[in-house]
């Protein structure tokens, strides 16, 4: 008993200000609860009442798309909030320990309370998860109606059909609503209508600060990698640069500007409604289209420097494109406050038809004017090829003219509107795609490419990423660039601002997947946990290994050995750090790859018998890196150990890869398993008739002078056996290093050779004697043969 109250105190002890938070705050928390979900159903139900109104337009619509994301926001937060809530309770709980059963001793009350207000709390979150997880459900549903109005209500104003601007009573009905919407405007620009002192100051100072941030940085690039007119002949990379930097220069830095102080009166609400509103931002469409439109026409084709421009037309083609282009900008300039006032100002139907009909026309023209084959008849063959958009953009216009006539100004204004928009998005797009991913080629190393101002092909400073590394940068930027003009494609195809927001913002705040939210957020800080992970891991193991190189006495299979064990640990590591940062439950995964074993142990069991046994060579390392093996009759070193199979380099300098199983289930020769103690094995034939003893101290004496061949073990020469030929015999030394084996022997074997013949110690060829029985019969014999001659025979 006196065991239990002293553990009953320590476990109070070390979660007593947890259990005095549990027991002090169920109220509080109940009050906070009930207040917030009171709150969020009085908001759902009110953007639900203002989703029915018959009456929205497009800025309600707008207005009412923000609002729903932001209420998404709250919820989502509400609902994470709620969750933490729920884990926190029941890891109380569970530090609690079950409640005891009838036959355990009772609890004390303090207990027995603080598990009641924690299981109501607990109950309390769970209840609260599924209220958030009901709210997100209408507000997806109100997203999924609010989207259907919008589409309609554009289906509605593209079906939308006016008077025919061939009957002439529309003209004068429309001479008639421009002036009025005209004085309209006017009487609504008073004085108490325009922004306060303090809103034109914010906004010239984050202008300024805009222009002083970006213009010495676009000069900075330009005097470093921009057009040089000193080279008369650069590269296609490095026009391809100087472009860029002519646009970030012309367009960018520009453009930026004018939306971080359109940001300023915006977020001050000068823009909501009104004539001021519509004029700045007729305003700010029309400057930002006409730079961006000049923008990417001069860097394209860089008139002062014709030899860095990227589309090489003659002067004559080359002028009268610019010159379009800026009328073009200039119209634009001029007239896109007029057209944004008057098109959604109080002005009648025929005013608006007009001002439809006019900026068709204009944008028609301007798409019909840079298309023109005329002026694209010198380029290459290559570039003749996007001549084909030419019958596109002809096509376009003729439906978009045809709806004109027909009283469908909507429809042709919608044609107009995308195609050019199409047209400078693609430029942009190609544009930018080309400098950056020519930014990053290894330009400096050929000799014949310069860099800028300051850099020397071959610097340093230009090889500073690696071909991997390289590939993912242009990797990023593809997929930065393809997903902005993917953007641009859907605004200018009737997709509104919100709209495009609002997607953006469901990917931003997750996709449910069943149970599982996926965000890009989660994904985007995943991948870069993977990455940082993998990178760390690679530093730590790199650093590693050069600590334990520096240590002589550590062998290389065992530094090998550690070095791979912490980087299988740091990629293990990293993956799970990715995997919990999508939120994704470890105990799910568990429960998945558990049904998924069976299948991988039928099809996957190679690759995993592989993997296992490159563990085990890892622990146990019967071969290591630097070994000198032999296997399945391939013989060289242990150069990589890696996960499913080892690099085993042979003396032809040839890569033999051999599964780890296969090491682990065969017989392996390694010739320097514990160490590099070895024997050298030399085999000599001397002639019958040889003095044995004299040769056996010659050959004994070759083994003892040699400088490899170690004292102890004693060197020693037997008689191995008696040959057809020779006596065998066997000449047997240790080494220190068996890998210089080959060539011991060889240096062995000539000093044998010159002590016979310095000792009169024959070496026989390989032969057959032939002995004879009676050899003094045979020589008389053969005497007298010889002297009767062969004519007495």
């Amino acid at each position: 008993m006196r065991r239990l109250f002293i553990l009953m105190f320590l476990l109070l002890a070390a979660i007593g200000p947890l259990l005095a938070a549990a027991q002090t705050g169920p109220g509080a928390s109940a009050a906070a609860y009930d207040q917030a979900r009171l709150g969020m159903l009085r908001d759902l139900d009110r953007l639900d009442r203002q989703l029915n109104d018959p009456r929205l337009s497009d800025s309600d619509i707008d207005r009412l798309r923000s609002d729903l994301e932001q209420q998404r926001d709250v919820v989502t937060k509400q609902r994470t909030a709620q969750r933490e809530e729920a884990t926190a309770a029941q890891t109380l709980l569970e530090a609690l320990g079950p409640a005891p059963d009838a036959s355990q001793p009772r609890e004390s009350a303090a207990v027995a309370e603080t598990r009641r207000q924690l299981t109501l709390r607990a109950q309390r979150a769970q209840d609260a998860v599924k209220e958030t997880d009901l709210a997100l459900v209408r507000l997806a549903a109100m997203q999924e109606k609010l989207t259907t109005e919008s589409r309609e209500q554009f289906t509605r104003r593209l079906a939308y059909r006016g008077t025919a601007p061939i009957v002439p009573d529309f003209w004068g009905q429309a001479l008639t609503d421009l002036p009025t919407a005209w004085n309209d405007a006017m009487n609504g620009l008073a004085p108490e209508a325009l922004p306060g002192r303090t809103t034109l100051i914010q906004t010239v100072l984050v202008a300024v600060a805009m222009l002083l941030l970006g213009l010495p940085l676009a000069a900075l690039l330009r005097r470093r990698q921009g057009v040089n007119a000193h080279v008369t002949a650069p590269s296609p990379e490095r026009r391809s640069v100087a472009a860029l930097v002519e646009w970030l220069r012309r367009a960018a830095v520009p453009v930026a500007a004018l939306w971080a102080c359109y940001a300023v009166l915006n977020a001050n609400g000068w823009l909501d409604a009104g004539p001021f509103g519509l004029l700045v931002s007729g305003l700010g469409y029309g400057l930002s289209l006409g730079l961006l439109a000049t923008g990417l026409a001069g860097a394209a084709l860089a008139r002062r420097h014709p030899e860095w421009a990227l589309i090489d037309l003659p002067g004559g083609e080359r002028d009268s494109l610019l010159v379009r282009v800026k009328i073009f900008s200039l119209l634009a300039l001029l007239g896109a406050p007029f057209v944004t006032l008057f098109g959604a100002h109080q002005t009648g139907s025929a005013g608006r038809d007009v001002v439809a009909l006019v900026v068709t026309l204009y944008f028609l023209s301007f798409s019909l004017a840079i298309a023109d084959r005329r002026l694209w008849r010198a380029t290459t063959a290559e570039q003749r090829r996007l001549l084909v958009s030419w019958y596109s953009v002809l096509g376009i216009a003729v439906l978009a003219l045809f709806a004109l006539l027909l009283g469908y100004y909507s429809i042709g204004r919608f044609l107009a509107a995308g195609l050019l928009l199409t047209q400078l998005s693609f430029g942009t797009f190609l544009l930018l795609r080309l400098g950056f991913r020519d930014a990053l080629k290894p330009a400096a190393e050929s000799p014949s490419v310069e860099l800028g101002d300051g850099q020397k092909p071959g610097s340093e400073a230009a090889r500073r990423l690696s071909s991997t590394g390289r590939f993912m940068a242009g990797l990023a930027i593809d997929l930065l660039l393809l997903c902005g003009f993917i953007a641009m494609l859907l605004l200018a195809w009737g997709m509104s601002v919100s709209t495009l927001g609002g997607y953006a913002l469901q990917l931003v705040y997750g996709v449910t997947i069943g149970s599982v939210t996926l965000s890009l957020v989660d994904v985007l800080v995943a991948m870069l946990l993977l990455a940082g992970g993998v990178g760390l891991t690679r530093f730590i193991s790199g650093g590693l290994n050069m600590r334990l190189e520096g240590q002589t006495q550590i062998d290389a299979g065992v530094r090998n050995s550690i070095v791979t064990g912490v980087a299988y640990i740091g990629y293990v590591l990293s993956g799970i750090l990715a995997v919990g940062a999508l939120g994704l439950n470890l105990s799910n995964l568990a429960i998945i790859a558990g049904a998924l074993s069976v299948g991988i142990g039928f099809g996957l069991q190679n690759i995993v018998n592989n993997f296992v046994s490159g563990l085990i060579l890892l622990i146990e390392r019967p071969v290591k890196v630097g070994d000198w093996v032999v296997v399945g009759g391939k013989e060289g070193y242990v150069r990589r150990i890696n996960v499913r199979s080892t690099e085993i380099e042979t003396f032809p300098r040839a890569s033999v890869i051999v599964p780890n199983s296969e090491l682990i289930a065969n017989s392996v020769m390694n010739w320097t398993h514990r160490d590099k103690f070895g024997r050298v094995d030399i085999e000599i034939g001397l002639a019958y008739g040889s003095d044995v003893d004299k040769a056996e101290t010659v050959l004994l004496g070759c083994l003892k002078q040699h400088k490899d061949i170690l004292a102890y073990p004693a060197p020693y020469v037997v008689l191995r056996s008696f040959g057809e030929s020779a006596l065998n015999f066997v000449l047997r030394g240790h080494i220190a290093n068996v890998e210089r084996r080959m060539g011991i022997e060889s240096e062995i074997r000539k000093e044998i050779y010159k002590a016979c013949l310095r000792n009169d110690i024959a070496i026989p060829y390989n032969q057959t004697d032939v002995h004879f029985a009676d050899l003094d019969r045979i020589e008389g014999f053969l005497r007298e043969f010889k002297g009767k001659g062969r004519d007495g025979v």
